[in-house]
């Protein structure tokens, strides 16, 4: 059985994240792409508009020192949407984090025009982004 292909969009977010690959992040991300993340953390908000979308990507990095990422666990894809299942693991001075999440994408004409963060740890996500 081969992968749905907004599963492999997802996949290669994931690997385009990691290799800080903005080129395709901007290919895969639409320009008027929503991205929200849950809670009152600097980090925090409806990241509207790729620009927005990168500077919170950004943001995470500077504030972790260049440590947070995130280990693809799984995806689910369909027509119209495709869900990642990961691990995230940062260091913040003495604060370290280590929680798991799920990323739901809305996927339009092959880029995400929407994503949206459910931490399996809300107070702990809120503790190491505050």
């Amino acid at each position: 059985m081969t992968e749905h292909p907004n599963a492999a969009l997802l996949r290669r977010l994931y690997e385009a994240f990691h290799a800080k690959d903005r080129s395709t992040l901007a290919a895969l991300i639409a320009a008027d792409a929503v991205w929200h993340v849950p809670g009152s953390t600097p980090i925090s908000g409806a990241h509207r508009g790729a620009p927005a979308i990168f500077a919170y990507f950004q943001a995470m990095s500077e504030r972790s020192g260049g440590t947070f990422h995130a280990d693809l666990v799984d995806v689910l894809g369909s027509d119209w949407h495709a869900v990642a299942i990961a691990n995230a693991l940062g260091r913040r001075g003495t604060r370290s984090y280590a929680g798991r999440y799920l990323l739901l994408t809305r996927i339009e004409d092959g880029r995400i025009v929407e994503a949206r963060l459910f931490n399996e740890d809300e107070a702990a996500f809120e503790a190491f982004w505050s």
